[in-house]
């Protein structure tokens, strides 16, 4: 039990500020931070985990790797160093933290985290534009828009809000800052499959990460998007020995500028995630079965349950018929609370709590094999 102690209370050296709803008086000014941006939240009854994370999951959110909690209020939980979104389920949201459903190969379990951790997602294919309102000079003289657009389904992160205007970043191969209106933005949407970039037939031109797609054939341009992590582009036309007209198409982007071959590189921002050092997990010592139950806390919430029967670290509680469950997840390893009938220090059986149907059956429940 003390190695378990000294586990999560290493997990626990981390601010908890974020899990406390902040409230200020003082009035807005014309351009808000995302996350002080106008928002009515309507907080309705309390939300069944287990069903949520047992229903459909066509449909989802993304979010920024960082702190997590089991309940509001409850003790953080680091990520690992890691800066790839991770595709969730929003459940409900409580002021500035939402809940969210984790549906991984071997659990499924309901946490809480920041919503400034969470992404937009776009619903249709919009301009970014350079400021809110747009209305900003879009050249039509070679024949095809120069510009830069967001397809449906980009996941882009909120950095500003002002009247019906939000100031974005999309992290792709391409990295793009502008604003787009409200109605474009959403919480979560249909997941789709990645699709690369798109060629054209044209002329490949190969560039560095840095290099600036700009407006117009000067360095003091309009920059609409930067390469941030491809090296590709498509060459329309020369415009002389330091100017390439150049376009790039993927599934989420589509830019149309111009590149310069002297321009030195411009700025590349990374999704920052967590730099927390987790850890190791504790070597697992038991097997947990099938639908076994996950709890906030003992006597708490069912906020998950495991997918078939899985290894897992096991240590028995003070408390009779309760024990600490560890599993592996994108945060490194999260102990939940289990119960069931004690046969030494090791339980004889979890309750479980997975809907019927929804997780494969256990080693016990599969038939006998036939010699």
């Amino acid at each position: 039990m003390e190695r378990m102690r000294d586990f999560l209370n290493m997990r626990g050296l981390v601010a908890v500020v974020f899990f406390m709803n902040a409230c200020s008086g003082t009035a807005a000014t014309a351009t808000q931070s995302a996350t002080q941006a106008r928002r009515v939240v309507h907080e309705g009854p309390p939300i069944d985990a287990i069903a949520t994370l047992s229903g459909s999951s066509d449909e989802g959110s993304w979010i920024v790797p960082g702190p997590i909690a089991l309940e509001v209020g409850g003790t953080p939980i680091e990520a690992p160093a890691k800066n790839e979104p991770i595709a969730v389920t929003l459940i409900e949201e409580q002021g500035s933290v939402v809940r969210i459903g984790v549906r991984l190969d071997e659990v499924r379990f309901a946490v809480w985290t920041e919503r400034a951790r969470l992404l937009a997602i776009t619903n249709r294919e919009e301009l970014v534009h350079q400021r809110p309102g747009g209305g900003e000079f879009v050249d039509l003289s070679q024949g095809s828009l120069v510009q830069a657009s967001l397809k449906a389904g980009a996941r882009v992160r909120r950095l500003a809000h002002k009247d019906h205007w939000t100031q974005v970043r999309y992290y792709g191969s391409l990295e793009i800052t502008g604003w787009l209106p409200d109605a474009v933005l959403v919480d979560r949407a249909p997941f789709r499959d990645s699709i690369g970039r798109i060629p054209s037939g044209r002329q490949v031109l190969m560039v560095t990460p840095g290099a600036v797609i700009r407006a117009e054939p000067r360095w003091t341009a309009r920059e609409l998007a930067v390469m941030a992590t491809g090296y590709f582009l498509e060459t329309i036309r020369e415009i002389d020995d330091a100017w390439v007209e150049v376009s790039y198409e993927d599934g989420e982007v589509l830019a149309h500028g111009y590149v310069s071959k002297r321009d030195p590189p411009g700025r590349v921002h990374r999704l920052r995630g967590s730099d927390a050092v987790i850890a190791p997990p504790p070597p697992p010592n038991a097997i947990g079965t099938s639908g076994t139950c996950l709890y906030s806390r003992e006597s708490g919430e069912p906020i998950g349950y495991l997918v078939g029967d899985q290894h897992v670290y096991v240590e028995a509680s003070p408390h009779a018929g309760w024990y600490l469950l560890s599993v592996n997840t994108p945060w490194g390893p999260i102990a939940f609370a289990a119960h069931g009938s004690a046969s030494g220090t090791q339980p004889a059986d979890f309750v479980a709590c997975a809907p019927p149907g929804t997780v494969p059956p256990t080693a016990s429940q599969l038939p006998a094999s036939v010699p």
